[in-house]
């Protein structure tokens, strides 16, 4: 049997220990209470910093690069080329040989048009110097000798009247000459209409007639002249080469040296090769938001690193409703010079970035910063921390990457709820 004495001095032990512990669970309680952080109440809105800044709006397109300038080198006369100096893809000068076309078939031509445009200068010719001409001293001539035969005649007319009226001579010598004098009238009035007949072919219809020959043989001349001078070919501008095709076909024309070509057969393209633009297609619901000469930066994979400045050169009018909805046309030329060692592809993917609205020294908050109410739109605003906030009323402008474009703040911060 335990002492009750031992149990009792157990229970008190028991007890200081106890009494130990909960000593220093309120010691620690206190002392947490006395250093632990403050939680700070939940934060209901925030000061958001706002200051001038560059504000865009871009629409983004994806097209392809394109020449600006193009045109078709054809030939200039039926006929074989001679020479062909130049290849797809070779970059030439302005005034380059391209090619050289015989023109032996050519001359045979010249020379005929030469042949009738001196013909019909020198019928020209005598039209203009016509009254002095040998027809009319002709016709002059013989209406002279008609005069000079019919007086001669009526002369001899009345001394034979004289001489049988006086019985001299007989009745039949008047009447031969009353004939003849007869005939000779009508000699004459035939003579004078031939003179007027001679008159007029200098200055009538015949004439007109003469002169549309001659500038129809001086047309046919130079129109032949000038395609002889073309008989060498030379690029108008500076550019690249390309393969034409074939209007037939569509497949390219193969051309050599000793090829027999006809007029207007496509030889090359030539593309300009400073100037290029880009082919894009924008919906039907950004076409409003689309206006000519609006800036654009274009970049692409195939020239990366590169920025090119262009602006929107036209717009289509009419929709392509090939694909599920309309898409209209946007042609953008490009104003950076291009560099002629590295130009970018014909064909390479572009992305266009278009301008559509700028301000260099915009001011943006972001959307929950706005109230409205029936006083109109405003923001509450401090100049800085240490400022007072106040209630600014504020003009919106468009929506750009940083927010909303505002009007009638300063530099400062603006209040923005959660």
């Amino acid at each position: 049997m335990i002492n009750p004495l031992i149990q009792a001095l157990r229970r008190r032990n028991r007890l200081k220990i106890l009494l130990f512990l909960f000593a220093i669970a309120g010691a620690g309680t206190a002392a947490y209470r006395i250093w632990r952080p403050e939680t700070p109440p939940a934060a209901t809105t925030r000061w958001f910093p706002i200051a001038p800044q560059l504000l865009e709006t871009r629409l983004g397109l994806v097209g392809r690069i394109r020449p600006a300038d193009e045109i078709t080198i054809a030939a200039p006369f039926d006929g074989m080329i001679n020479t062909l100096p130049v290849s797809e893809g070779q970059r030439v000068d302005a005034g380059q040989e391209l090619a050289v076309m015989d023109a032996t078939q050519l001359d045979i031509q010249l020379r005929q048009a030469k042949a009738e445009l001196l013909k019909a200068d020198q019928v020209m010719e005598n039209l203009r110097n016509w009254d002095n001409g040998p027809d009319v001293a002709r016709a002059r001539r013989t209406l002279n000798t008609a005069k000079t035969t019919l007086a001669h005649t009526e002369s001899a007319l009345n001394d034979t009247r004289e001489l049988f009226r006086r019985g001299i001579v007989a009745r039949m010598e008047v009447d031969t000459l009353m004939q003849q004098v007869q005939s000779q009238r009508q000699d004459l009035v035939a003579a004078q209409e031939e003179m007027q007949a001679v008159i007029g072919k200098g200055h009538g219809e015949d004439r007109q007639i003469a002169g549309m020959e001659q500038a129809n043989a001086q047309s046919r001349y130079r129109l032949l002249q000038a395609l002889y001078e073309r008989r060498t070919i030379t690029a108008p501008f500076a550019g690249f080469i390309l393969k034409s095709t074939q209007p037939e076909t569509g497949k390219p024309a193969a051309l050599q040296p000793g090829v027999q070509v006809n007029q207007g057969t496509p030889l090359f393209r030539l593309i300009q090769a400073n100037r290029l633009q880009v082919a894009a297609r924008v919906e039907e619901t950004d076409l409003h938001r689309l206006r000519e000469n609006m800036p654009v930066l274009i970049t692409g994979d195939g020239f990366a690193g590169t920025v090119l400045n262009g602006h929107i050169a036209s717009l289509g009018i009419q929709a392509d409703t090939r694909d599920a909805g309309a898409y209209y046309d946007v042609i953008v030329a490009v104003d950076t010079p291009v560099n002629p060692h590295q130009p970018p592809r014909l064909g390479m993917t572009a992305q266009l970035a278009v301008m559509m609205y700028r301000n260099e020294q915009g001011i943006a908050v972001p959307e929950n910063a706005l109230h409205a109410d029936e006083t109109g739109v405003w923001v509450n605003y401090r100049r800085d921390l240490h400022s007072p906030p106040q209630r600014i009323n504020v003009t919106m402008g468009n929506a750009v990457v940083q927010g909303i474009e505002v009007f009638g703040l300063e530099q400062g911060y603006v209040e923005t709820l959660p």
